[in-house]
Formats: structure tokens, sequence, C-alpha cells
């Protein structure tokens, strides 16, 4: 079942409050346009993300009191949607961490964000990222200030967790193509002692600069 699990939070779990966060999300993916079709390469002069993909990358259940190791590590292609526990040689990111909120590159390759409210993720082009520190993870947002969040969603209660709008990602791996992310969307399953997050995210190959 679908929940945002802050109905079930006990009085005085602060400490868990974001490890029984309710989340579901969904991704899109984008293919590169192929070097001998002609139309698909003109696209590389007027989009970022010509082609994307929505997967759900669905979470590991644990209790939160056992603190965010007790969620493992989801692994994630980025091309395929195709996710695992364990490790393989076609991840690109991983969700880690409380309820697997927490997205990190494969060793060897950058992460970036940008909150940018007049972009779409079609839109976006690597160019938008110069001048972006790469950062280790990407999690809940703890800044203050509402128009620079430094990360992917908000917990506030009641409500839960929200994925903030027009919040994008970027993978740069150490070879291949780069990809845009965002997660659109939170929820989850279980219940206060045993529950998993599940996102919704958007991802494509960005061939723009």
């Amino acid at each position: 079942m679908k929940n945002n699990f802050l109905g079930v939070l006990k009085s005085g779990v602060a400490v868990v409050a974001i490890a029984v966060l309710a989340v579901s999300c969904s991704k899109d993916k984008g293919v590169a346009p192929a070097n001998n079709d002609a139309s698909a390469n003109s696209k590389l002069s007027v989009n970022a993300v010509p082609t994307s993909n929505t997967y759900t990358v669905t979470g590991t259940y644990a209790n939160p009191a056992q603190g965010p190791a007790g969620y493992g590590t989801i692994y994630v292609d980025l091309a395929t949607g195709a996710q695992s526990t364990s490790s393989f040689t076609a991840a690109d990111v991983l969700f880690t961490s409380t309820n697997n909120s927490v997205i990190q590159t494969i060793s060897g390759s950058t992460l970036k964000y940008l909150y940018a409210p007049t972009k779409t993720f079609a839109s976006l082009k690597i160019s938008d990222f110069a001048g972006i520190t790469a950062v280790a993870s990407i999690g809940r947002n703890t800044s203050t200030d509402p128009n620079a969040p430094n990360g992917w969603y908000n917990y506030v209660q009641p409500g839960g967790v929200t994925a903030i709008a027009n919040f994008y990602i970027l993978v740069t791996p150490a070879s291949g193509s780069p990809y845009a992310l965002q997660v659109t969307g939170a929820t989850g399953d279980g219940t206060a002692t045993s529950n998993r997050g599940v996102y919704t995210i958007k991802t494509g190959v960005i061939n723009n600069n």
C-alpha cells in the first residue's frame, strides 16, 4: 500500500522522521540518437534531452530504528531502468541511506544539481551546469533559502516528502553519455517499523552543450 508514513510516526521519534518518509518516484530515460540517423542527429542543435524515459526505483524495506545502513543500496542503470541491491557494470547511480533517498554516483562519475524554475527537463543543456561544483551526494534539502535548494526533496510535517519541482541532476560518467535526472515524485510502502521509499525518476541523455 502507498502511504506517506507521517501518519504512523510516533511523537518524539524525531531522529527517524526522515526514515519514515513516503517516497514514490518515476524515471524518464533518454536515448542518444544513432550516428547514422540524420533526422535524429539534427536534434543535437535544438534539444538537450530529445528522448526521456520514466522508471520506478523501489527501495528496500527496513526498520528506521536500524539507521541508514538498514536500507542498503539500490544501484540503477539509467539507460534501461535495471536495478539491483548489488553493484553491476551498467549501473550509473545508486540510491542509499535512509529510505534509499540519497542519490550518489558510481566511482569515477560526477554529480551536479541545478534548481532552475524557468527550465524544463527537455530543454536542459550540459552548459546549464557549467560552473557548478560537483557534490558527493544529493538527498534532503537543508537550505533555508527557498530559491536555492540543495536537495531534491523537502520533508515537512504533516505532509511528508515532497519532490522539489525544477530540481535537476547531471550525472557525468568517466566515459559514455551524460544523463539528466529528475525525481518527480515520492511515496512509500510499509509501516512505521518496516518501510521503504518508492521513487519516480525522469532521465535522459543530454546531447546538447
